[in-house]
This record gives structure tokens, C-alpha cells and sequence, in this order.
């Protein structure tokens, strides 16, 4: 059972979340953050850490299991233990365990259980949902004009000669509105002319257009019968090309794939601890063998992993070394070239480090 949605839960209500037999998740205050040179503002916000030390039950995870999925205090130790195994697993095989919406553990080659929070995520209620803001800097761009002073003009009272002007210029107005009205008609007429002249224009440019469309059309045509004619020849070099290749290159597959069901199939012959008793060919010398070895860690996993094996390797068995460490043999070759191939073809389907022995 994942616990990683009640965990989170309770780190919202409560400073300290312990996961009994594991460890203590701390809620954190952070101040809020404010930094002119790299523009940005923080909310104020509660971060989390870890602490392996705190492993007691104070019964806040258990009672909150009991209440949520009605049940006993009991089944909830129970459930708590079953995702604190579930941890340990993932952490052991993966190196790396991932506590939803909290953060993620890693185990290192020293053994050692470090705690990365999620920094995006923020426990404080009381700025939840306030995102980091970016800073601007606001400047003004727009010129201050100032208004520019309105200067009364003097009132002149026309003299009785301006008087007689303005009479006559009232006296002959008809005879202005009259051209006016000619000079009107002349631009509404020149207006017209413009007009007609442009649709023209516009009419030939179309069909100017249409024709170069067309010819384009006609041209891509073409070169789209050479483009297929090439294309057809070119398939028919590839089929011929094909079945030269699968002519010339049948008996070449098949060696590979004896090579191949060798490497698949097990070594027969069995690599002993006495190199006397090595079987000797035609010419009087002993025969090199190469043997395919497991580091492990102690006796144990070499008991478990000969187990694991035997089933594949009839003659894979526990081996020592001078100093009394314990490996295991897996398989031999009398070729170095080919006991490596078989070691990096297995390698991939063991946690184990291969190594090669010569004997």
C-alpha cells in the first residue's frame, strides 16, 4: 500500500510526520524571499526535511489510517509496515524511492539513505497557491510636453471701408458657390476615372497571376513524371541490389547463427581447480580455459545465486580464492575471444559484476 497521499496529508496539519521504524518527516519555516538582482519574490513557505533518527511510533500515522480506511489501530501498524518494506525493496534494487507530492529518497553505494524535497511544493496553508513572481522594472518612455500658452488676441472693430468690402463679397457669394460647385463635379469625375483605372489594373494583375499559376502547374508536372521515372528505377536497383546481397550473404548468416546458438547454449566442459587434471590434445599440451566467475558479497548470495543458476548451468557451482573469498563459477571456454562475447551476453541479465579467470 502506497502512504505517500496520507503523508502528505498530515505534513499540511502537523510539524513532524514520523513513519515508525523508518524516519521523521519536519516541516520547516521559510521566510519570505526577495532578491533585486535576480528579480524574483518568493512566498513565504514550509519545506521539508528528514531525519533517520526519529523511529519511535507517537501514533499520529496509524490512528489517521484507522480513522480514513475504518479499521483497527492495529491494521494500520500493519499497513505502515507493509510500505516500509515496500520502501526498502524499491531502495535496494532501484537505489531511488519517490514519496509523491513529499520528495524522493536515494541509497547510496555508502549505504547511506540522503532525502531530496520538492522544492515546488509549499506546506504552508497560509500561502498556498502563491507561484514565484518575476520583476520587472518599470520605466517611462513618453515625453512630459507642457501646455503651451494661449494668447489673447485683440478685439478690432471693423472700420466703415471693411464694412462696404464685406457687402460686396456678400453681393457676389452665388457667383463662388457656383464655381465651387463646378470643381466639385471636375473631382468627382477625376475620382471616377481613378477608380475605373485601378479595377483595370487590378484585373490584369489577376490574370497575369493565373497565367504564371498555370505554367508553374504545367512545370511541377514535369518534374514530378522525371521524379517518378527515378524513383522507379531506383526501386527496381534496390531489388536487384537486395538479392545480390541475400546470395552473397547467406553463408555468412549462416555461421553467425552457430555462433549465435553457441553463445546461447552452454559450455559442456567443466573448468576445474587443478589445472593438472586439464584435458591435453593431439600435440601433448594442455588446453587454456577461461572461466566465467560472479563476484558476490558473502556465501549467502553465492548459495542463492548457484540456485538460480544450476537449472541453465549444470556446472556452476561455489568457488574460493587464496584468501577464502567466495565467488561463483558459471561457465568456461578454451577461447578468450569467445568466453568474453559470452560474458558481456550475460552480464546484461545479472546484478552481478562477471569477471574472467584464466586456469
Amino acid at each position: 500500500m502506497n502512504l505517500a497521499k496520507e503523508i502528505s496529508f498530515l505534513l499540511y496539519k502537523h510539524n513532524c510526520v514520523i513513519l515508525p521504524g523508518f524516519g521523521a518527516f519536519l516541516v520547516n519555516e521559510k521566510a519570505a524571499e526577495l532578491s533585486e538582482i535576480a528579480r524574483y519574490a518568493l512566498p513565504r513557505q514550509k519545506v521539508i526535511t528528514f531525519n533517520k533518527q526519529i523511529e519511535h511510533n507517537d501514533g499520529l500515522v496509524a490512528n489517521y489510517l484507522s480513522q480514513q480506511y475504518k479499521c483497527t489501530y492495529e491494521d494500520g501498524l500493519e499497513k505502515i509496515e507493509a510500505y516500509r518494506e515496500y520502501l526498502w525493496q524499491i531502495l535496494k534494487t532501484k537505489r531511488n524511492a519517490e514519496v509523491a507530492e513529499v520528495g524522493t529518497f536515494y541509497y547510496t553505494q555508502e549505504d547511506k539513505l540522503v532525502f531530496v524535497p520538492y522544492h515546488s511544493v509549499n506546506f504552508s496553508t497560509e500561502s498556498f497557491g502563491l507561484p514565484k513572481l518575476r520583476l520587472k522594472h518599470i520605466t517611462t518612455t513618453e515625453p512630459v510636453t507642457k501646455p503651451i500658452p494661449v494668447i489673447a488676441q485683440p478685439i478690432v472693430k471693423a472700420t466703415p471701408e471693411v464694412q462696404k468690402v464685406a457687402a460686396v463679397l456678400q453681393e457676389e457669394a452665388p457667383t463662388a458657390q457656383e464655381s465651387n460647385a463646378d470643381i466639385k463635379a471636375e473631382l468627382k469625375a477625376h475620382r471616377i476615372a481613378e477608380r475605373k483605372e485601378k479595377r483595370e489594373k487590378a484585373q490584369q494583375t489577376k490574370l497575369e497571376k493565373q497565367l504564371t499559376k498555370k505554367a508553374k502547374t504545367k512545370t511541377n508536372f514535369g518534374n514530378l513524371s522525371i521524379v517518378n521515372t527515378l524513383g522507379g528505377l531506383f526501386l527496381i536497383a534496390m531489388v536487384f541490389a537486395m538479392l545480390n546481397f541475400e546470395m552473397t550473404a547467406a553463408p555468412a548468416i549462416k555461421n553467425v547463427n552457430e555462433y549465435a546458438s553457441i553463445l546461447d547454449s552452454p559450455a559442456v566442459t567443466n573448468l576445474s581447480n587443478d589445472t593438472e587434471s586439464a584435458p591435453e590434445v593431439t600435440t601433448g599440451k594442455k588446453l587454456n580455459y577461461f572461466g566465467i566467475y560472479a563476484k558476490v558479497k558473502n556465501e549467502e548470495d553465492a548459495v542463492n545465486l548457484v540456485q538460480e543458476l544450476q537449472e541453465k548451468y549444470a556446472q556452476c557451482e561455489i568457488a574460493l580464492d587464496d584468501e577464502g573469498n567466495a565467488s561463483v563459477f558459471i561457465i568456461s571456454f578454451t577461447n578468450e575471444e569467445l568466453a568474453v562475447e559470452y560474458k558481456n551476453l550475460i552480464q546484461n541479465k545479472l546484478d552481478q559484476k562477471l569477471v574472467i579467470n584464466k586456469k
